[in-house]
C-alpha cells in the first residue's frame, strides 16, 4: 500500500506507455514508460515516483532503464536519480544512481538484472540539480515478469544515517 505522498506523486505522472508480450504461458516481456514535470513550478511530496507494482504470484527481473529529460541541451541542469523499489510497507529502497543533463538521454543496463518481488513497486527517486529550469522527464523500465516461488522470501532492510560527523557506522571503531 503506498503512503499518501507516494500516492500524490504517483498520480502527478503524466503519461503512461507500456508494451507486454507473452513469451510463453508464464513469461512476460514488459516495458513500462512514464513522464513527470520537475522543477520549481511543479508541487511534489518527495522525489520518489512508484512507476509498476509487481502483482502478487510474480516476480519482475528488470534487465535496463533508460532517463531522459526534454528541451535543448543544458549541462546547467541536471535530473539525478535514483532506480529504486518501494517495499509493501511503503519504504523507498535505492538500487542504483544515475543522472541526465538537460536534454539527454541514457540507457543503462545492470550487470545482472535487479529483482522485483510480489506487490513491490519499481519506482525513480528524481533530483533536479542544478540552474531551477522546469523540465519533463521519462524513464522507461524493460523487464521480464515470471510466476513467484510460492516459498516466502527472506528480505532485510538495514537503514542508518550519521546524525553529525562524530557517528560512525555499526562496527567501526
Amino acid at each position: 500500500m503506498l503512503n499518501d505522498n507516494l500516492k500524490f506523486n504517483y498520480k502527478s505522472i503524466r503519461s503512461f506507455t507500456s508494451y507486454t508480450c507473452e513469451v510463453d504461458e508464464t513469461t512476460l516481456e514488459k516495458e513500462v514508460s512514464f513522464h513527470v514535470s520537475l522543477g520549481p513550478s511543479t508541487e511534489r511530496k518527495g522525489d520518489c515516483f512508484p512507476v509498476y507494482e509487481v502483482p502478487e504470484g510474480t516476480m519482475a527481473w528488470l534487465s535496463d532503464w533508460s532517463f531522459n529529460s526534454g528541451g535543448p541541451l543544458n549541462r546547467a541542469a541536471s535530473v539525478g536519480g535514483s532506480l529504486g523499489r518501494i517495499t509493501t510497507d511503503s519504504q523507498y529502497i535505492y538500487v542504483l544512481n544515475c543522472s541526465v543533463s538537460a536534454g539527454e538521454m541514457e540507457v543503462y543496463s545492470p550487470a545482472r538484472a535487479i529483482r522485483y518481488l510480489p506487490g513491490e513497486w519499481l519506482a525513480v527517486c528524481f533530483h533536479h540539480m542544478g540552474a531551477p529550469l522546469d523540465l519533463v522527464v521519462r524513464a522507461t523500465f524493460r523487464f521480464v515478469e515470471i510466476p513467484s516461488p510460492e516459498s516466502d522470501f527472506k528480505t532485510q532492510v538495514f537503514d542508518w544515517c550519521a546524525k553529525d560527523k562524530t557517528d560512525l557506522f555499526p562496527g567501526q571503531t
